[in-house]
């Protein structure tokens, strides 16, 4: 079924079982690329700086190439931000995938060591604070990504964000009853707020599968690290992801559409006014009701153990 490219005719090289259709390579890519295009445009973007997180994976690989590629119809300006985690021979690896990717592009970027602002890498602060790993560099990470794009003047960040990512993490919320993860969680474009010191995110894959952005690199000769982060293993997320195996098997639109509908039903409910102010120590963004953000609490409890040791 689907063995040939719906455009061509020639032997399908891939088949996107949702659509039921095949593409050839040279397809595929024309196919992957207005996806991007029309997700982003559909949901009124319209341009502006953008400051690419890449961390060597397959799926941000696969977006900064593409947006690259698409910048002039897009209207963006690009930069590239990676970010050094310190996590032994996976982040050595990571960096180098990314930096063979950039010299190939010629694109501006920057490299940061989550050391220079958090004092300690990623598995000594998981060590220090006894949190998930996955909950601690996604904390980090997010703080960084925001810091480096307010101070380089970036409208937005654009993450490798993707269709298996969002549909899971929307599901663990359905399924943990938690109804404030739906409300804030990921969407194709959020604005920036440039008052507040925060810099919008987009997230152009929301569509798309890791299958997909994998191809996507094979096809354009991309590098990327294909490696899995050897703290994310038993993530309960990753958990999680498995239940779409049985879904998609019964339905192969059914992870498309439940994330669809989950957003659609988000534009539609009324949704609680959250109260962001600045941290009361960096200046930037946060909820907390005592006004000092997550990031400045961690790195603070980071400096208080490691004088106590």
């Amino acid at each position: 079924m689907y063995r040939k490219c719906v455009v061509c005719g020639k032997r399908a090289s891939i088949v996107i079982e949702r659509a039921r259709v095949g593409f050839c390579e040279e397809h595929f890519i024309e196919y992957y690329e207005r996806i991007i295009k029309r997700t982003l445009k559909r949901n009124g973007f319209s341009g502006g700086r953008v400051l690419v997180a890449v961390s060597g994976g397959k799926d941000s690989m696969a977006l900064l190439y593409a947006l690259n590629k698409l910048k002039d119809d897009l209207g963006i300006e690009i930069m590239a931000l990676h970010i050094d985690l310190g996590i032994d021979n996976y982040s050595i690896e990571s960096r180098r995938a990314v930096e063979k990717l950039l010299k190939e592009l010629d694109i501006k970027y920057i490299i940061v060591s989550v050391k220079d602002y958090l004092g300690v890498s990623i598995p000594e602060a998981v060590k220090f604070v006894r949190k998930p790993p996955c909950s601690v560099c996604g904390l980090v990470k997010r703080w960084i990504m925001n810091k480096v794009a307010y101070e380089n003047n970036y409208d937005y960040i654009a993450t490798g964000h993707n269709l298996d990512d969002v549909s899971t993490y929307f599901l663990k919320a359905m399924f943990t009853y938690r109804y404030e993860d739906i409300v804030r969680g990921n969407e194709v474009i959020s604005p920036p707020k440039p008052e507040l010191k925060m810099v919008g995110r987009l997230r152009p894959q929301i569509f798309l599968t890791e299958k997909e952005n994998l191809f996507y690199c094979e096809v354009n000769g991309v590098p990327y690290v294909d490696l899995e982060c050897p703290l994310s293993r038993g993530a309960l997320l990753k958990k999680y992801k498995t239940l779409w195996e049985t879904a998609l098997k019964l339905n192969p639109m059914s992870q498309y559409n439940f994330t669809r509908s989950i957003l659609s039903i988000k534009k539609k409910i009324q949704q609680e006014e959250i109260e962001i102010k600045p941290c009361k120590i960096c200046g930037f963004p946060t909820t907390a009701s005592d006004g000092v953000c997550s990031f400045c609490k961690l790195r603070e409890k980071i400096k208080i153990m490691k004088k106590n040791k």
